[in-house]
């Protein structure tokens, strides 16, 4: 069987000082304010956190008393999850405001995609419901779609093959440049790791469905990629 190399769309991600989220709403508990979310780093699943700046205990607000707040995926409960601090500016206890379910990668969700949910068990809901264009502002590195992709970031040297695959698939890296796999479900969870011998990837075991592969090259530049398993 004659094999097809195709090249795929990559993604680079980059940790950024520049990159932020902006935020304005729940305005009966947060006032109506401007809220600035920085890159605070990236989890284990390639997803970026987005904190605001600076977490001291002393940023005050109206309706909760302390206005500092952290948007992450939370991988245990498989969704992105909008939180307040207590007051205590390290997050060790915090109330969680909105929820969305949307496994996006590597940023949040906007308020196209998935729904913001709130959570009235802690706001009473105190927020007006969930966040839609009506009534908040988010935007900056969020997303109106599942994946990112770039045709300014395709790569000409390194490819993965087949896709659909059934049980191996195959990458090219005619310059060395990958030093890692992973391959993730669409809730986050790592399904394969692989460090060396990365030419051919074994995907047999996996179940049929969408995935998820990290690459990671030896100057920390990081690639994701969609893979369907037939």
């Amino acid at each position: 069987m004659r094999n097809i190399t195709i090249c795929f769309i990559f993604i680079l991600i980059g940790i950024s000082s520049q990159a932020q989220i902006e935020f304005n709403g729940c305005h009966p508990l947060f006032d109506d304010q401007d809220y600035t979310f920085v890159n605070d780093g990236q989890d284990t699943t390639g997803r970026n956190i987005f904190i605001t700046n600076p977490v001291d205990g002393s940023q005050d607000c109206g309706g909760i008393g302390v206005c500092e707040f952290q948007i992450f995926w939370n991988e245990v409960s498989t969704r992105w999850e909008f939180i307040a601090d207590d007051g205590n500016g390290d997050f060790s206890s915090s109330y969680l405001i909105y929820y969305n379910t949307e496994a996006s990668i590597p940023n949040p969700p906007s308020l196209l995609l998935g729904t913001w949910v709130e959570n009235t068990v802690i706001t009473g809901s105190g927020c007006g419901g969930s966040l839609s264009t009506s009534n908040a502002l988010l935007s900056g590195d969020v997303q109106d779609t599942t994946l990112y992709t770039d045709e300014a970031l395709l790569s000409a040297n390194v490819s993965l093959y087949p896709n659909p695959a059934s049980d191996f698939v195959t990458l090219k890296d005619e310059n060395n440049y990958i030093k890692s796999v992973q391959i993730f479900k669409l809730n986050g969870k790592e399904v394969i790791k692989i460090n060396n011998n990365l030419q051919e990837i074994n995907i047999s075991k996996c179940q049929s469905g969408i995935y998820i592969v990290k690459l990671e090259s030896y100057d920390n530049n990081v690639f994701y990629q969609k893979l369907i398993k037939k």
